[in-house]
Formats: C-alpha cells, structure tokens, sequence
C-alpha cells in the first residue's frame, strides 16, 4: 500500500475526530426533484452511461484462452472472449449480415468459432469473419472488414471494464479509471481477485437516488441502526476527488477507543473505503476483500443493480464458504436498508411536497456529482449536434 495515502488518511481521521467535522468543502445545495423523475432525462443518463467504462463481468468468470460469456448489459448484447495471448476482447454480439445475435447467453471454455443461427455466418474467437454461405451472393463483401464489432475492454482489479457505445469518446478506459484504480489494485488481495456471489435485482427508485446515498454518512446512525450503526462514527466521511471518480473514507468507532498511531496504520481496520467510478460504479472495501455494486437505470423509477462481491481466492472448504456467505448477507442486509429508504423517496416524488431535494453542507459530494453529471449529459448533446450537423 502506498504509506503516503495511509498517512494522510490517518491525519485527516485524527482531525475529524478532534473537530467532530470531516473535511467538507462544499456548500448547501438543493436538487429539483424533476431530476428524479423525467423518463426523456433518464434516457439521456443511460446513453451516457454506456459512453462510460462498465464493469460488467469478473475476470475469474472468463478463467483461460478460449473461454467466453455471452451477456446483456445496458441492453446491449455482449460477447467477450479470451484470447490465446490470454487478453480479453469485447465485441457487439450481432451478426454483421443481418443482425441476429450470434450466441445467446450462457458461457462456455473452448471457442473455436461462433456461428450465426440465422444464416451460419461464422465468426473467428478475435472477431474475424471466417466464413460466409454462398458468398457468391455478396461479391462486394469485404471479410476484412465484416468481423464482429469490437469494443474497448480492460481488465483492472479483477473486473472487465467495457465501453458498451463503440462510438464513445473513450477509448483509453485506463486513463478514465486513473489513479484511483491504481489506489484501489494496491490494496491487498484486491489487484487480481476472484468474483464471487454475483447477482442482479430491481429497486423502484432512480438511479441517482442509489447514488446520491454513498456520497453522505448522516443517515448512517438512523438507516444503518439494526446492522452496522454501531461500527462507525457519526457522520463523519473523508472525500477525496479524482477527476470524476471519487475515494470516501467513512471512520469506524474503534479509531477513537484505540487511538492508532501513524506508523504502520492500515486504513481499512479503521474505516470503511468506497472507491467511486463515475458515473454509476461502487467498489466497497472490506478489511480482507471488496464488494463491486453497479447501477443500471431502466427507467425514472426503476433501477436494475448488479453486484460482484470480489475474494482474494476461491473457496475451497465449507468453513470459507459460510464465511464469504455471511459476509455477503451482512453487506445485502444493509443495502437493502439503503435501497428501501430509495424506494420511500421516489415514490413520494410525486406528491408535491417537494420541488427540491436538500442537502446539508457536510452532503456536499451528491450535488457536485449531479453537476459533474449535467456537465456530462451537456458535452454529449454537444457532440450529437456537430455529428447531425455535419
């Protein structure tokens, strides 16, 4: 771990602990409630979010040269595959003939070929076209040029990152992830490691609302009361920016009563770390392992939420297994507490009791990020008029 990041974490603690403030640096701010609620503005979200990195599957899930997975994300049709060199490519899983898709979903370890079930147009494990029926029929065909459409992938932290527009700006993910990823690889068990407990479910809530929750610790003690109140201070959350991404370090209870010194500190028996990866991405840390959530809205009211829970190595008795479950039940238990408040929310929207949303000064970071998101949402409207014009 870099002793430089530890140390100043243990500073800031010990002054938020000094002060009973963290070290906010925002203001007060208030959000109309219409950014909750406009299905044309969701839909506008969620063209931008596949413009961004997603993580869409665990590295551990697509193990070795020829393995594959064939997945929806973002309503878009995935196939990614291993390749011999062992790196990951990514592609549109939709037939360049007549846009059936080409393997339905499922995983499978040995990729040979991939053929169309429509007219057995077939596809080499990099993309290539192999070959075409009767390609008498298309003497204008380029092969060359005709190969599944590829999309830019990495593997960082034990995740497959994938750029789901292949028209996006961003074709560096490394850049976009940046040093914080780089922060985040360096911990502990958490450069390589193993996916586990992977699942998907429903909320009846925006997707910014689910976002907006892990950017503030005041409703820690009151949300969190039944599960992992007791385990944290009050509203006291250290943030840090990077670029668009963000760190949050929310202080446990311990830290006052054992008054670690800043020799040798390890941030995470002392606190909970959150690695933010806009615009939709969490990365939760535990003292020995990491919990990935990702947010996919479907509609103003409805979002779809995929979780990786990320282990340093398979489980191989009965004893490892119970232990990684009921870590897992603990952080579903008190998701589902956050998700439920969500779901309150929006479902009171519409009652005109608010025209705003407000947050406090110490809840600085949510407001900064729908402005980072409007920033966003701007810059792609820019680009689709010059395209139009054009």
């Amino acid at each position: 771990m870099n002793t430089h990041f530890a140390g100043e974490l243990h500073r800031r603690a010990t002054l938020a602990m000094q002060t009973g403030l963290a070290d906010a640096d925002g203001q007060g701010e208030r959000m109309p409630v219409s950014q909750y609620t406009s299905d044309e503005q969701t839909a506008q979200e969620l063209r931008l979010l596949r413009q961004f990195p997603q993580p869409v599957a665990g590295s551990s899930s697509i193990p070795s040269p020829g393995a594959w997975l064939s997945l929806t994300q973002f309503g878009a049709p995935l196939l990614l595959v291993r390749q011999t060199d062992g790196a990951i490519h990514a592609f549109i899983n939709v037939c360049r003939h007549r846009g059936a898709r080409v393997v339905p979903e499922g995983s499978g370890t040995e990729a040979r070929a991939f053929t169309c079930p429509y007219h057995a147009w077939t596809y080499q494990p990099d993309g290539g076209l192999r070959g075409v029926p009767d390609s008498f029929g298309f003497p204008c065909l380029k092969k060359e040029d005709s190969g599944l459409k590829r999309l830019a992938a990495v593997e960082r932290g034990g995740v497959i990152w994938v750029v789901l527009d292949p028209a996006s700006p961003i074709s560096d993910i490394d850049t976009h992830l940046g040093p914080l990823m780089e922060n985040l690889e360096s911990l502990d068990g958490l450069h390589s490691p193993v996916s586990y407990a992977q699942r998907s479910y429903d909320v009846n809530a925006n997707w910014k609302l689910l976002i907006d929750g892990i950017f503030e610790a005041y409703h820690f003690k009151v949300t969190h009361r039944q599960t992992i109140a007791h385990m944290f201070m009050n509203n006291l959350q250290l943030v840090d920016d990077f670029d668009l991404n963000r760190r949050l370090y929310l202080i446990k209870s311990r830290f006052p009563k054992e008054q670690p010194e800043a020799d040798d500190f390890e941030p995470r028996k002392y606190g909970n770390l959150t690695y933010y990866f806009f615009p939709n991405t969490i990365v939760l840390v535990q003292p020995d392992h990491g919990q990935l959530s990702y947010v996919e809205p479907l509609s103003a009211s409805r979002t779809r939420v995929h979780e990786l829970t990320l282990i340093p190595t398979e489980p191989t008795t009965e004893k490892a297994t119970a232990y990684w479950n009921a870590n897992v039940d603990l952080y579903r238990r008190t998701l589902a507490e956050d998700y439920a408040l969500a779901e309150s929310i929006q479902a009171g929207l519409a009652s005109g009791a608010n025209e705003h949303l407000t947050f406090g000064t110490f809840e600085y970071s949510a407001p900064r990020f729908h402005a980072q998101l409007r920033q966003q949402l701007d810059s792609l409207q820019s680009r689709a008029a010059k395209t139009v014009a054009t």
